[in-house]
């Protein structure tokens, strides 16, 4: 049995030493400052990444279930999945795998709020009953899903190609945490650098270089079980009262309990508690109670007070420019938040 996602690390772009001063720097190298880096890029501005480990998307960002979920859980958030889908599709191609998804509710109420969103922002989908969720994932017998909602262009995302494909055309000073940021001016481990414009995308430690009050953090845990995935299923994302989602995992099965237990920003481990909630959750799949852990991880996502993702110039500071908060949202909605941060870049640029 061995602790930890399959695919951890990133690929690691070449690395630069800190400079003095640039137009642009980024704290963090998870997708929002990758996507960011990317999307200013494209845009003809180079931007320096500063990463506080040796390689990319170590705490977040690489260690989530690359489900890719067009669908959530307000109108806001959902613009962006689904444009940084459309954009996985079009520019990102070699990261995305188009399975469907299926959205699974106990209330029939709350699946057409999502069917009333898909047809606002007309994303093709289907309603299903219960009959029909089984036949695509016959183990989950005593699943109380009641009705659900299929997405057939939802997909699975490759978050190490992902973060190398953002991060490509970027600079990236590793092993550089920061300590402290005021008026453009970043204090690092490794030295200070002047920026006209600084991106915080640190994830769960956004706010902490500028005294902000911090985001509000959560650990989950996800597992890989010796078990397959029904040929052909899409994933399936039950939103009920016990949330759990599972999708297959080359010849396994990927499953997260979905707990949501408070925690500090931190290099997440698993714990005992992740492996009680998943067998609480299995027990609505019986054929998969007695299924081997492969491996097991914990990943953490992060919040706004408001669970809207915190994007763009701050009000008070000219200087500093937000893509944080994104909620576990990060990969699919990657690229549509790096071009929203640009933009707000470009303005704070002039």
């Amino acid at each position: 049995m061995v602790n930890g996602p399959a695919c951890y690390k990133a690929a690691v772009p070449t690395a630069i030493d800190l400079p003095a001063r640039a137009d642009v720097a980024i704290i963090g190298g998870g997708f929002a400052g990758c996507a960011t880096a990317w999307a200013l890029a494209a845009r003809g501005v180079p931007a320096v990444i500063l990463e506080r480990e040796p390689e990319l998307g170590r705490y977040a960002s690489g260690r989530g279930a690359g489900l890719g979920r067009q669908l959530v859980e307000d109108d806001a958030t959902s613009a962006l999945a689904i444009r940084g889908a459309a954009l996985l599709r079009a520019r990102f191609a070699a990261a995305w795998t188009e399975t469907g998804g299926l959205l699974g509710f106990d209330d029939p109420a709350r699946a057409a709020e999502y069917t009333a969103r898909a047809e606002r922002f007309a994303i093709g989908h289907a309603v299903l009953d219960r009959a029909a969720v089984l036949a695509r994932w016959p183990a989950f017998t005593d699943l109380p899903v009641a009705v659900a909602v299929h997405v057939p262009t939802d997909g699975v995302i490759d978050a190490r190609a992902l973060l190398g494909a953002l991060a490509a055309e970027a600079r990236i000073v590793y092993e550089a945490p920061v300590v402290g940021a005021a008026d453009g001016r970043i204090q690092t481990a490794r030295g200070a650098l002047l920026a006209r414009v600084v991106v915080d995308a640190a994830g769960a430690w956004a706010g902490a270089a500028t005294g902000d009050p911090p985001l509000e953090a959560y650990k989950r845990h996800l597992f890989v079980l010796e078990a397959a995935a029904p040929p052909g299923a899409p994933y399936l994302w039950h939103l009920g009262a016990e949330e759990l989602y599972v999708r297959a995992e080359g010849p396994h099965l990927l499953v997260s309990p979905c707990d949501r237990v408070v925690t500090a920003p931190a290099d997440q481990q698993p714990t005992p508690d992740g492996d009680a909630c998943l067998a609480a959750r299995l027990r609505a799949a019986p054929a998969l109670a007695g299924a081997a852990v492969v491996r097991r991880w914990a990943c953490q996502r992060a919040f706004t007070p408001d669970r809207q993702m915190r994007l763009g110039r701050d009000p008070r500071r000219p200087w500093l420019v937000w893509a944080a908060g994104l909620g576990g949202h990060g990969a699919t909605a990657a690229a549509a938040v790096g071009e929203v941060v640009a933009g707000a870049v470009l303005a704070a640029l002039g």
